[in-house]
């Protein structure tokens, strides 16, 4: 069960002061560690790139200022290299890196020899196996799936995969540890690419763009249709527990009839395509889908960190599945 607020965020346990190495200070690294600074941990953070370690300091004062809890800096240290850091007692290591997979070996190569036997050591892949991933280390048992949503400080689950020969007591570390980070552990039993989250999102997307594509309804209605629509009642109900509640005669009567009409297609939409090639990749470049002007798209993205936070305030209240 979700525990309450007081206990759920920043409450630091009386025991040891547990210890993470977060591999990557960008978007997700940055917001990874945060995640585990405000849950009472150690955060050492491994960047090489000068520009994002500055980037990722000025973030986090920000962002810990406006979660009033300027404190946990003291918890977050960056660092240039591995080789900086003293991982022999880290109770976890996640790397944060870009989806590609020589890089994550290399870098799980270089790390394995300076952390200790018991360390964790756990990807952050949204789409990679994680098996392929962890194939590498020396000790696989300890290997597995520990994916964040963005923004995982915010974010209210976090996916735990287990790889072919992740061990059982890796997994119920990792889920002891999301519960004390005050977040729901999403168990993945079988190691498939996504994960959960992702392979239900992009199949959705895959719908969503075919529809754009043709012409059927603009990105805003489509957004409209999502948050005002079915997305309305999901925070408090999921999609499986919501076709109990509406009935599951109609709801297989609707699928026999919608599913053959469905896009089924093996490529990316043709917009998603057409905007990433004409360099407009969203809020980075100032236009994706929409218009993102500099002078507005700050405040725009702290208003949307904001209204999360209270989204979490509600959430609460309804607890789990199982406890609605």
């Amino acid at each position: 069960m979700m525990k309450k607020e007081s206990e759920k965020r920043g409450t630091v346990a009386a025991k040891a002061q547990k210890h993470v190495i977060v591999l990557g200070a960008g978007r997700m690294g940055a917001d990874i560690a945060l995640a585990f600074a405000i849950g009472g941990w150690r955060c050492d953070v491994v960047e090489p790139d000068a520009s994002v370690r500055e980037r990722a300091t000025t973030y986090w004062a920000k962002e810990l200022a406006r979660l009033r809890r300027k404190s946990r800096s003291r918890s977050m240290k960056l660092h240039a290299s591995l080789d900086a850091i003293n991982g022999r007692a880290a109770d976890l290591a996640i790397e944060a890196v870009p989806e590609d997979m020589q890089a994550k070996h290399e870098l799980l190569r270089r790390l394995e020899p300076l952390v200790g036997a018991k360390t964790i050591i756990a990807t952050n892949t949204s789409s990679l196996r994680i098996s392929d991933v962890t194939s590498v280390l020396e000790k696989p048992a300890r290997g597995a799936g520990f994916h964040f949503s963005v923004p995982a400080h915010v974010m209210l689950i976090a996916e735990i995969t287990k790889g072919e020969q992740t061990s059982d007591s890796t997994i119920r570390k990792l889920t002891q540890w999301t519960k004390e980070l005050g977040k729901v552990p999403l168990l993945i039993n079988r190691d498939v690419p996504g994960m959960l989250i992702n392979r239900i999102q992009h199949a959705m997307y895959r719908e969503i763009y075919s529809l754009i594509d043709s012409g059927v309804a603009t990105p805003h209605d489509i957004d409209c249709a999502v948050r005002f629509g079915f997305g309305f009642r999901y925070n408090i109900i999921g999609p499986v527990m919501s076709r109990d509640i509406h009935g599951l005669p109609v709801h297989l009567a609707t699928a026999r009839q919608l599913l053959p009409t469905l896009h089924n297609g093996q490529e990316p939409g043709r917009v998603l395509v057409d905007l990433v090639d004409k360099g407009h990749h969203g809020v980075t470049t100032g236009r994706g889908f929409y218009e993102w002007p500099k002078k507005t798209t700050a405040k725009r993205l702290e208003r949307f960190a904001t209204l999360l936070d209270e989204s979490y305030k509600r959430i609460e209240r309804f607890g789990e599945p199982s406890d609605f």
